[in-house]
C-alpha cells in the first residue's frame, strides 16, 4: 500500500479513536451528572419525608414529592433511577396517607360529635329524629371506615419502605435515607391511631343504642 494511503488510513483510525474517547468521556460525564441529580432528589425526598413523619401536623408534601418522582431520571444509570423511583414513590404515598388521615380524623370526630349531640335529645324521638339518627350513624360508620383504610394503608407503606431502601442504599448510602427509628416510630403511631379510632367507633355505636 502506498505511503499516502497508509497515512490516510492512520488519520481515519486516529479520528475514530479520538471520537470514541470523546464520546466515552461525554457519556461518563453525563452519567455522573445524572447520578448527582438523582442523589439530590433522594436527599430532598428524605428531608421532606422526615418532616411528614416527625411533625404533629404533617405539611402537604405530596405535590413536591411527585415532582421529585417525575424528575428522578438517569438513563445512564437505570438501576439507580429505578431504585430511587421506588423510594420516592413510597415517600409520596406516605405523605398522601398522612394528609388523608389528618382530614379524615377531623371528619370522623365531627361525625361522632354530631351523633352524640343528636342522641342527647332522644327524649324527643319521632320519625324525623329517627331518620336523622340513622343518617348520622351511617356518616360515623363511613368516616371511620375511610379513616381505618387510610391508617392501614399508611402502616403497610411504612412496613414495606425498607424494601425500597435496601434497593437504593448501595447506590446512595444508607445515611441518605430515612432513619429506621423514625420510620418504625411512625408505623407504631399509625397502629396506635388505628386502635384509638376503633375504640372511638365502638363508643359511638354504644351511644347510638341507648
Amino acid at each position: 500500500m502506498p505511503k499516502r494511503n497508509l497515512a490516510v488510513v492512520a488519520v481515519i483510525v486516529l479520528a475514530a479513536v479520538v471520537a470514541t474517547l470523546a464520546y466515552m468521556a461525554y457519556a461518563a460525564a453525563q452519567k455522573r451528572a445524572q447520578q448527582r441529580h438523582v442523589k439530590e432528589l433522594v436527599a430532598d425526598t428524605t428531608d421532606k419525608l422526615r418532616k411528614v413523619l416527625s411533625e404533629k401536623a404533617a405539611p402537604d408534601m405530596v405535590t413536591a414529592l411527585d415532582a421529585n418522582l417525575q424528575s428522578a431520571k438517569a438513563p445512564r444509570d437505570p438501576k439507580l433511577a429505578d431504585a430511587a423511583e421506588h423510594y420516592i414513590l413510597g415517600a409520596r404515598e406516605i405523605a398522601r396517607r398522612r394528609a388523608d388521615i389528618e382530614r379524615l380524623s377531623r371528619q370522623a370526630a365531627a361525625s361522632r360529635q354530631a351523633l352524640a349531640g343528636h342522641m342527647s335529645h332522644a327524649a324527643h324521638r319521632n320519625d324525623a329524629w329517627m331518620r336523622n339518627a340513622l343518617a348520622l350513624k351511617k356518616r360515623v360508620e363511613d368516616d371511620h371506615f375511610n379513616l381505618s383504610l387510610a391508617l392501614k394503608g399508611l402502616e403497610q407503606l411504612l412496613f414495606t419502605l425498607p424494601d425500597a431502601e435496601q434497593r437504593l442504599a448501595p447506590h446512595v448510602g444508607r445515611d441518605m435515607l430515612i432513619e429506621a427509628s423514625l420510620r418504625d416510630s411512625a408505623r407504631k403511631q399509625a397502629q396506635d391511631e388505628l386502635h384509638r379510632a376503633t375504640d372511638d367507633l365502638e363508643r359511638a355505636r354504644r351511644l347510638n343504642l341507648r
